[in-house]
């Protein structure tokens, strides 16, 4: 067990929750600067065994993205029932879902009661660390990390990955990058998220939620109906028209049985924390409904 106890970090056995801030406190994602090597392997920490108890929250350290600068899990809460909230996957170009995920990780520090006893919830601030450092939508690599999933085995061919991608600024170039799951972010973020139960995806700036583009995945539409619910965000039925979108994450985990959504902010300056909590914590609450078979 010495290489677990290497890993885990305790922010709260035995201890009094700190008190809040003005501010959250600095995301330690973007503090390295370390030099890309020719190839990096993610690394997924396993949550403890029986032999270790964990505080009832916490942070690890989950891989490094590509530049070498590390992307972190904040943990709240011990219980089989695993929900994700990933903020910041398309780095520089949407730094607000930056700042609602740590708003985010602040508020459950000292609401932990917030989190049901049956429920693990885990936070990652930003899964592109290289991007919201240098300014870009892609990684330290240019690609667009939300269009390098393998989603070539659901029933819609028109999101199938490819290699050039769509943006509002139109076609980009090698965006897909040179297959599925090329990159090491998206190895992260498939190993680490494709057993939970939950995952919402935090972008900016369209102002509302979509799923699978193929929209035959119940427990999604349920997922989103409930943030929608909550949030006022609405939930169009005919989801994203605005381009092609290929290789997106959430079609991937909907293909794995994960309940998935993309939430849009209203702006690309404002985190919407209070809207947004309250779907979080509407999510929290209804999961059983969520994730029941149809």
């Amino acid at each position: 067990m010495l290489c677990l106890a290497l890993f885990w970090v305790c922010t709260g056995c035995g201890l009094e929750p700190k008190a809040p801030t003005e501010e959250p406190a600095a995301d330690p994602t973007v503090a390295s600067t370390a030099a890309p090597t020719a190839q990096r392997t993610p690394t997924v920490v396993q949550i403890p065994t029986d032999t270790a108890t964990p505080a009832p929250y916490g942070h690890e350290l989950l891989g490094e993205s590509w530049e070498g600068r590390p992307i972190v899990g904040h943990r709240f809460g011990m219980g089989p029932r695993k929900v994700v909230l990933v903020g910041n996957i398309h780095g520089g170009t949407e730094k607000n879902t930056h700042q609602l995920a740590l708003e985010m990780i602040a508020y459950f520090e000292e609401n932990l009661d917030d989190v049901p006893p049956e429920v693990t919830l885990w936070i990652i601030p930003t899964a592109n660390p290289d991007g919201l450092a240098n300014g870009t939508r892609g990684n330290g690599r240019l690609v667009d990390l939300n269009r390098n999933a393998d989603t070539n085995g659901d029933a819609c061919p028109e999101n199938d990955w490819v290699k050039d991608t769509y943006t509002t600024e139109g076609i980009n170039e090698g965006g897909g990058g040179p297959q599925p799951f090329s990159e090491v972010e998206t190895q992260l973020l498939r190993d680490f998220v494709e057993d939970a139960e939950v995952a919402i995806f935090y972008h900016s700036m369209a102002g509302m939620i979509f799923v699978t583009s193929c929209a035959d995945h119940v427990a999604s539409e349920r997922l989103a109906r409930r943030l929608s619910e909550a949030t006022g965000y609405p939930f169009p039925a005919e989801g994203w028209v605005s381009y092609p979108v290929t290789g997106a994450v959430v079609d991937y985990l909907a293909q794995q049985g994960v309940a998935a959504a993309e939430v849009e902010l209203e702006t690309k300056v404002d985190s919407d924390f209070d809207r947004n909590l309250a779907g979080v914590r509407a999510v929290l609450q209804s999961l059983d409904q969520i994730t029941s078979s149809p």
